[in-house]
């Protein structure tokens, strides 16, 4: 969106660049930096980020962006801060970098030793897609040493200016943003993140805004959380109005102030003019005329939305790509049959409005995108991908068509967000994204002797929606080694008879069947785990802190149940307590029971999750949850020898 610029018409402006005191100087260092051996709220950094200043003016209608940033190496770990990377959008002249200063500082014998780098130690280096990098590694760096650099950037995109992100990959003590909007522009602020929401950002002088952010754990991989960026501390920024002046006229008229996207309804307008996006809406007479070839033979809306689907999904190849807008026309997209994400869901659209079907295009923030909660202003930026929602048979669903082994009304797990912007006619805007399902895993298991006297297990484990698409992982049912991995990891060697079928109606299922023998039955003592299949195996959460939250991706309710018919001959020795816990506001609950009568005893299990996001203040009970869960389903029921049967 950078070349939006073209909106911006400035012949001449002037603006008082007004100075604002910096909590850093480049060179000058308290006495408790100096002193600092570890960070209090992570003890095992090897490096921190003392502080980080961005100050940012506008000359004319070039974004000034002076970045100021200081670092501590605590220990060896921590030494590869000392090598730094600077990326900017070198497309067309829009970015650029410049005025690179870096230092590094040592105290020895109590006297400050300075190591400067000079010009050529800086180098840029090429990238794709029209990006470039300034690289630099600090020299003389040692524990302890303090390491600070300071640069300017320029932009002339200022559409959108580049989101700036508190967080960092080690921790950060501090960080400060701060922006001067000139009276001929004007901005709308999108805030991420707890502490940056909190952020008292006004200050007192007219059009200058301050965000400072103190104590962010570094940012770093953690279990059940791919989509980190989505819970980052960050601002971002949308150019929401601006002066303009047109001296061509006479008389010097036609000078004003453009409001831009006032509301959802006009982006949608905005965006619907793209040359790529018309015809996709409005085909001309040809392209109906294609489109028409294909007719569904359903009777209901939901069948032919079903097969529309399909076809689409069969016909068409996704080439992997993604983003808010169609990359090629609809008359292209019916020639080559292939595009990314846009164009399919554009196409799919079509077909379903050409056979009568309501449906929209729906933009959303996919998980991983940055934004963990749209904000409900049309702020573009926001969005990455472009699906479709539909409602036939007065029923919604939202459907992305670039995968045929995904059935109609699943979406890809990181597109399950709370909200996505329908473009329509009339009422545009922010629309919940509801996706009803039924996820979960249903364990049958029956362990008895059979015809030769040997132990065995008989399991049946049936997923269901989103257990099921994920246990396939794009396989197709006659992959039966492949499932066979998929669902049970590295079986044991005693499995046999495993077989797979598949269901699609009324809703996803994946059924697995198997068999297990116990080698040492004959022992005086018989370990018989009641279960062949568990959702985990070990507790996924071994840190004792969590920096963001724990993203089971969807909700989900697993039965399971096993009966032990004991063999003559042998009694039951010890079998698991019963249990029954749950995580503070009901989020999860776990239940495990056992029961015993003669000949027989069984173990059920249920664990059902009700919400899939959960806070990081609650991370020291899911910890404890997940600890209880995982233990309980691994414990045995111990049968014991009590004569020749």
């Amino acid at each position: 969106m950078k070349t939006l610029r073209a909106l911006l018409f400035f012949l001449t402006f002037s603006i008082c660049l007004m100075g604002k005191a910096q909590d850093m100087k480049f060179g000058k260092y308290s006495q408790s930096e100096l002193e600092l051996t570890k960070v209090d709220f992570e003890p095992d950094a090897g490096a921190v980020v003392l502080g980080v200043n961005s100050f940012n003016q506008f000359i004319g209608a070039i974004q000034h962006a002076t970045i100021h940033r200081r670092v501590k190496i605590l220990k060896e770990s921590g030494m590869d801060a000392g090598n730094v990377r600077i990326s900017f959008y070198a497309g067309e002249g829009i970015q650029n970098i410049s005025k690179l200063n870096a230092q590094t500082v040592n105290i020895e014998n109590g006297i400050e030793k300075v190591t400067k780098l000079g010009k050529d130690d800086f180098f840029e280096v090429d990238l794709d897609d029209n990006y470039k990098e300034v690289r630099f590694t600090f020299k003389d760096v040692k524990v302890g040493s303090i390491i600070e650099y300071s640069y300017l950037k320029t932009d002339k995109g200022i559409t959108f200016l580049d989101p700036w992100v508190f967080h960092n990959s080690i921790p950060t003590l501090k960080s400060s943003y701060t922006i001067e909007v000139p009276s001929f522009l004007n901005y709308r602020f999108l805030a991420q993140g707890e502490k940056t929401q909190k952020c008292d950002y006004r200050t007192n002088y007219d059009g200058t805004y301050s965000w400072t952010v103190t104590d962010l754990n570094s940012v770093k991989i953690e279990p059940m959380m791919a989509n980190y960026q989505d819970y980052l501390e960050k601002i971002g920024f949308q150019l929401s109005g601006y002066a303009f002046s047109n001296l061509a006229t006479y008389g010097g008229g036609g000078s004003g102030f453009k409001q831009t996207y006032t509301s959802w309804q006009e982006l949608t307008e905005s965006i619907s003019e793209f040359d790529l996006f018309v015809h996709y809406l409005k085909p001309n007479a040809g392209e109906k005329s294609q489109i028409s070839i294909f007719v569904p033979k359903g009777e209901t809306e939901t069948q032919k939305a079903k097969e529309i689907y399909n076809f689409v999904t069969e016909k068409y190849r996704y080439n992997g790509e993604y983003s808010p807008f169609p990359s090629k026309n609809l008359r292209a997209m019916l020639e080559s049959r292939t595009g990314q994400r846009a164009d399919i869901n554009l196409t799919l659209l079509t077909y379903l409005r050409a056979n009568g079907l309501t449906a929209y295009p729906l933009l959303i923030s996919s998980k991983g995108n940055g934004h963990s909660r749209l904000v409900d202003t049309p702020f573009l930026d926001q969005f990455d991908q472009l699906i479709i929602y539909t409602k036939v048979d007065d029923k919604e669903y939202f459907l992305d068509a670039t995968n045929s082994a995904r059935p109609f009304g699943y979406l890809p797990l990181n597109q399950h967000v709370a909200y996505g912007y329908i473009m329509k006619e009339k009422d545009s805007g922010l629309v919940p994204v509801s996706l009803p399902h039924r996820s979960g895993i249903v364990q049958m298991v029956n362990t008895k002797l059979d015809e030769n006297n040997h132990l065995i297990s008989e399991s049946t484990v049936r997923f269901t929606d989103y257990d099921a698409l994920t246990k396939m992982n794009g396989s197709t049912i006659d992959e039966v080694d492949t499932l066979k991995k998929y669902i049970l990891g590295s079986s044991p060697e005693n499995l046999s008879d495993f077989g797979v079928t598949e269901k699609t109606e009324p809703r996803k299922q994946l059924e697995a069947k198997f068999k297990y023998a116990f080698s040492e039955f004959d022992a005086e003592t018989t370990f018989i785990s009641p279960f062949a299949y568990t959702r985990w195996s070990e507790n996924p959460f071994q840190s004792d802190i969590r920096t963001f939250p724990v993203d089971f991706m969807y909700t989900f309710t697993d039965n399971y149940t096993s009966i032990v018919e004991i063999p003559a001959g042998y009694e039951v020795d010890d079998y698991p307590e019963d249990a029954n816990i749950t995580i503070p506001g009901g989020t999860a609950l776990f239940t495990y029971q056992v029961t015993q009568w003669e000949g027989q005893i069984k173990v059920t299990a249920s664990i059902s999750l009700k919400y899939p996001l959960i806070s990081p203040s609650v991370y020291p009970d899911l910890k404890y949850f997940m600890e209880i869960l995982t233990t309980k389903l691994k414990e045995p029921v111990v049968l014991k020898k009590t004569a020749n049967p």
